[in-house]
């Protein structure tokens, strides 16, 4: 006899969503957290980092204010750091205590404390040990940290940051260097600077964001150049000496001194949850799951960041679901990364799924592309705000949605339409058919629609 049904270790998204629908599901259920309940995306990621762009993003609208036909006062706006932290704060502990409670609403148990597991239906934690039938890992991820010299010295310096500290400095920096131009970087250096910050990016390839389309990482890059960010391309980090980085660019070394240098180079697992007990891993020792998530111990499940995939809380809260129902023997779908859609909150915001186009090259899928302009879009011209753009790659003999890239104002809430239509196999057809309000920026999804078809699938209207 177990002392649980299952165990979930974790609470940030995949974790508290898993214990939820267990427990509302009838099972009896104990999740585990080590720090705060939330996890890095509500505690330290996507809530808090969204919450400080929306204070810069209310900045540079009042920047524009003269577009809109209202005159600031003398001109004058200054910005104030620490109500800026503070609404920061009050916003991340309304949700903290809102996923309370929802997992006491559900019924399930909650400790706080480092976990354990012994094996396959063993848990330690606080000098307790529990019993379950079943355990879902949902540990998260941590900053990765370049093993490069001089960076212990700067990290103990309080020079080299993670996207941790990023969040809580205690003034708005004079100069910022950002390692690595993905998304998490790219967030952070608009928000530095459009606050005033001299930001510096240094990304090891040759473009920014390189896993999204060309199209959407162009668009970035003058967005960066816009803010005044400076990017270094193709940038081989070498060390940290004396407040500076040392980095090459062609084959010349460089020192930048920089009151903050923030690492932005990916995350790494939180696996410590294991400690002796094995489990399968690959040669680059991430644990291997099968399609069903589970571990060569089939009664331990590995979700979220913890499972080395797509490293999305949206992501996670499905997986979560996901197991759950396998734990159930409910059917389930296979999930799917192609229909996961992903999003860069920059402004204009920037939304993508699918393949984008240079995969579809390297994969010989025939596709057909139509692309409008914001600026063509009546909601988005009455709002002052066209800037970006839609692209859609159908496939070529039906019409099939194989990708989106949209930069809009509202890209975010828009992108959740092509998600829908994907994974319900939806074509261009369906997608022009559907009746959009108007004047809205999402009646543009339709319209791209009509105009692939008018231009590729002969269908005349």
């Amino acid at each position: 006899m177990y002392n649980y049904d299952l165990i979930v270790i974790g609470a940030g998204p995949g974790g508290y969503v898993a214990g939820e629908h267990a427990a509302k599901n009838g099972l009896k259920t104990l999740v585990i957290e080590r720090g705060t309940y939330g996890g890095v995306c509500l505690n330290v990621g996507c809530i808090p980092t969204k919450t400080l762009l929306q204070s810069s993003k209310v900045k540079h609208y009042i920047e524009k204010a003269a577009e809109y036909g209202l005159d600031l006062v003398n001109n004058q706006l200054s910005v104030n750091w620490a109500n800026i932290l503070k609404r920061k704060e009050t916003v991340v502990n309304k949700l903290v205590n809102g996923v309370k409670t929802i997992l006491k609403v559900a019924k399930a148990d909650t400790i706080v404390g480092e976990a354990r597991i012994v094996d396959g239906h063993t848990v330690t934690v606080n000098n307790q040990t529990f019993t379950t039938k079943d355990i879902i890992v949902a540990t998260g991820s941590s900053p990765r940290k370049l093993p490069l010299p001089g960076f212990d010295q700067g990290r103990a310096e309080g020079v080299i940051i993670d996207s941790t500290k990023a969040l809580e400095l205690p003034q708005i920096p004079q100069s910022l260097v950002v390692i690595g131009g993905g998304v998490i970087g790219i967030e952070f250096a608009i928000l530095y600077a459009s606050l005033g910050t001299k930001v510096t990016i240094l990304q090891a390839v040759d473009r920014l964001c390189e896993l999204l389309d060309q199209d959407a990482s162009d668009f970035i890059a003058k967005r960066m150049k816009s803010l005044g960010v400076n990017v270094v391309y193709n940038a081989k980090i070498l060390g940290y000496q004396n407040n500076a980085i040392i980095y090459e660019d062609n084959g010349t070394a460089y020192q930048l001194p920089s009151q903050y240098i923030l690492e932005s180079v990916g995350r790494v697992v939180n696996d410590q949850v294991f400690g002796s007990f094995n489990v399968a891993r690959d040669d680059r020792n991430r644990i291997k799951l099968n399609d069903k998530l589970q571990t060569s111990t089939d009664s331990i499940y590995v979700i979220g960041d913890a499972a080395g995939q797509i490293m999305l809380a949206h992501y996670a809260y499905h997986q979560a679901l996901y197991a759950v129902d396998t734990i159930l023997n409910r059917k389930t779908k296979k999930l799917s990364s192609l229909t996961t859609p992903g999003c860069i909150y920059t402004y204009p915001e920037i939304a993508t799924i699918g393949y984008t186009e240079q995969q579809l090259k390297e994969k010989n899928i025939e596709y057909v592309v139509s692309k409008m302009p914001m600026a063509v879009n009546g909601k988005a011209i009455a709002d002052g705000s066209t800037e970006g753009f839609i692209k859609f790659m159908f496939g070529k003999k039906y019409g099939e949605i194989l990708g989106c890239v949209l930069i809009a104002s509202t890209a975010s809430d828009m992108i959740s339409e092509i998600a829908l239509a994907m994974e319900n196999e939806l074509t261009v057809f369906e997608l022009e058919q559907a009746i959009h309000p108007h004047p809205t920026i999402a009646e543009i999804i339709s319209e791209c629609a009509k105009q692939a078809i008018y231009n590729h699938f002969n269908k005349k209207h």
